[in-house]
């Protein structure tokens, strides 16, 4: 696959069930920072790591609901949309890593 430079505007769009939600990519670099930001002392806090990651990741959304009614895009409540989907963004965006992001893990 060729380079692909990120732009600051990217809104791809992730659609589930008749919801659609705006997402756009995240560079190594900045996950790299997300992911030293929650180091410490060898030991990676993932949970952290994923709700940041998710929190630059998610831009908004359209036709999601609470107990039924359509609900406006809020950051934090786009942390408790479902697993799957969150998991689905995630790897999505290349905020997914092959470096154990399930729980604390130490780093060699």
């Amino acid at each position: 696959m060729p380079i692909q430079i990120l732009q600051d505007d990217e809104k791809l769009i992730y659609t589930m069930a008749g919801s659609k939600i705006f997402y756009r990519r995240i560079s190594t670099l900045k996950r790299g920072s997300i992911v030293r930001i929650h180091t410490k002392r060898g030991k990676t806090d993932w949970n952290a790591v994923t709700t940041d990651i998710l929190m630059v990741v998610i831009l908004g959304w359209e036709a999601v609901q609470v107990k039924g009614e359509d609900v406006p895009f809020d950051a934090d409540l786009a942390l408790k949309l479902p697993e799957d989907v969150l998991s689905e963004i995630l790897a999505l965006s290349g905020g997914a890593g092959d470096d154990g992001d399930n729980g604390d893990t130490e780093k060699n």
